[in-house]
């Protein structure tokens, strides 16, 4: 995940949490279509990308200010 999600800018200091974790849903985004084709043709996602949306779904910390 580190290539896909980077935890310091430009200049080495550290990134807000809350865009870190926009960049986990962008990820998490990018890759739905993976479950989606699983679903529609049974062709089964890569492990790699399953491992990578689990962590990803773990590391997610910030709301998007919903309520429920």
């Amino acid at each position: 995940m580190t290539n896909i999600v980077k935890l310091t800018d430009e200049l080495g200091g550290q990134r807000a949490q809350y865009d870190i974790d926009i960049d986990y849903r962008l990820y998490l985004s990018q890759t739905d279509w993976y479950l989606i084709r699983e679903q529609e043709t049974g062709e089964q996602t890569p492990d790699d990308i399953k491992q990578n949306r689990a962590v990803a779904r773990a590391a997610i910390q910030s709301s998007f200010g919903i309520q429920l």
